[in-house]
């Protein structure tokens, strides 16, 4: 049986990288998949690999930073599927920049995209999961969020923020049955670390990871998958690293 059937899920950045790894996952394990993305071109091709899998999906352009974007997008999902199950927040960015040289808008743009978009899509869901007195959220974060990051505070603020949320909402929704937990991913091939170092930079902290290798996106969606379903019943508040030993906590 698969881990998923019979449930719908939301994925937001679901257009690429670990987003489109995790929405390809939970089609495979028998969700219905709402693939959520700024860019349309992509969570359309999204949509397409999900249903030529067999699989259900709704692709939507949206932009996690906006109140109004980010409840049409649960409204969609709602019309079409009658039920949200699982958010996966996954939708970021990355500029680097030093504080010294940072604008504020760059600040706000960060904030706005990771933190703040976590929050915007989790409480536009929770009514729908208190009324079913279930469900799953699954933040991404980052190793940054521990740790810190050169020429990237905003982002390293985002994304210890999402940290704290994640554990404030998990407390908050238990007596309903609502499990939140995050995912800590290290390096991980996909675009974004592709931003800000060259190929050999990025495959060099191999070297450095005790299993030898930097992430997959596949790695993280299989952690995604763990804790959206049954298995992990009694999981919540938890940040689940998931980096090959890179930070051990």
């Amino acid at each position: 049986m698969q881990r998923l059937e019979g449930r719908t899920a939301i994925v937001t950045g679901g257009g690429q990288g670990i987003g489109e790894a995790i929405a390809l996952a939970m089609a495979e394990e028998g969700a219905s998949v709402v693939v959520a993305e700024l860019r349309e071109d992509t969570v359309n091709a999204v949509q397409r690999k999900i249903e030529e899998g067999g699989g259900t999906a709704l692709a939507l352009a949206t932009d996690v930073s906006r109140e109004d974007s980010v409840d049409a997008m649960v409204r969609a999902c709602l019309d079409r599927f009658g039920k949200v199950d699982i958010l996966v927040n996954n939708a970021g960015i990355y500029p680097t920049n030093t504080v010294a040289n940072m604008p504020e808008d760059e600040w706000e743009r960060v904030i706005g995209t990771n933190l703040f978009g976590t929050f915007l899509c989790s409480r536009a869901v929770v009514p729908q999961m208190l009324e079913q007195r279930s469900g799953r959220i699954v933040s991404i974060t980052s190793g940054r969020g521990l740790q810190g990051a050169d020429n990237g505070a905003h982002y390293a603020a985002s994304k210890g923020g999402i940290i704290g949320f994640t554990k404030s909402l998990a407390l908050e929704l238990a007596p309903s049955g609502i499990a939140v937990n995050c995912i800590c991913p290290g390096v991980s091939d996909t675009a974004q670390p592709r931003g800000h170092r060259t190929e050999e930079e990025l495959y060099a902290n191999a070297a450095r990871i005790p299993l030898g290798r930097i992430g997959q996106p596949r790695d993280m969606a299989k952690a995604a998958v763990f804790l959206a379903s049954d298995r992990a019943k009694f999981v919540t508040g938890q940040t689940v690293v998931v980096n090959g030993g890179a930070i051990m906590q």
